[in-house]
């Protein structure tokens, strides 16, 4: 019981500062993310002299982030959990290569446009780490690569809370290793 009244003492003491953080700017605030769209995966050598790897897929996800609107441009940082069905079983004879999870955190800035303030334009970047697998005969081994992810999108707010976004990125995990990527996703915003 003392665990829900702390829990909710600390809520109480949240709320005004969360609201006065909204009328701070239309964009200022925390959102969850979902997404969803075309993975494509490439790699040159990275698995052996000649052989070069190139497949698409489908990427789906989310994050959570948050945005500060100073007025003239918005500033935000944000983290995302993805995976992906990006798998080639050609370019190594008897071998699977399968894309899996992605970790993201970076920072984006943006302007907001329209006579509203309600689209935002929006250039991101920010740290990546993949993983990827090779099975063989039933046997698997599994690496995680980092790089960078540079990217950039539009959003657009329904209502104060409900946005939607459509974004272009490409990541870079060195070795040869790279990845372009158009998703669409739908925001909550508190």
């Amino acid at each position: 019981m003392k665990k829900f009244l702390l829990i909710g003492a600390a809520f109480a003491a949240f709320a005004p500062a969360a609201a006065m953080a909204q009328d701070a700017g239309s964009w200022t605030g925390a959102h969850a993310d979902v997404v969803a769209g075309w993975d494509q995966v490439k790699s040159k050598d990275a698995f052996g002299p000649g052989l070069d790897y190139k497949k698409d897929g489908f990427v789906y996800g989310g994050g959570l982030g948050y945005d500060y609107d100073t007025g003239s441009v918005v500033l935000g940082a944000d983290a995302e959990l993805t995976g992906s069905t990006a798998k080639d079983c050609d370019v190594v004879p008897g071998t699977c290569i399968k894309t899996g999870r992605d970790i993201y955190a970076g920072a984006r800035v943006g302007v907001a446009v329209g006579d509203a303030r309600d689209t935002l334009l929006y250039f991101k970047g920010g740290y990546t780490n993949a993983r990827f697998t090779a099975e063989t005969g039933g046997v698997s081994a599994s690496t995680a690569e980092d790089g960078y992810r540079l990217g950039a999108g539009v959003e657009h707010k329904f209502t104060q809370n409900v946005s939607a976004k459509v974004e272009y990125r490409y990541s870079d995990y060195g070795s040869g290793v790279n990845r372009n990527q158009v998703v669409a996703g739908v925001a909550y915003r508190f």
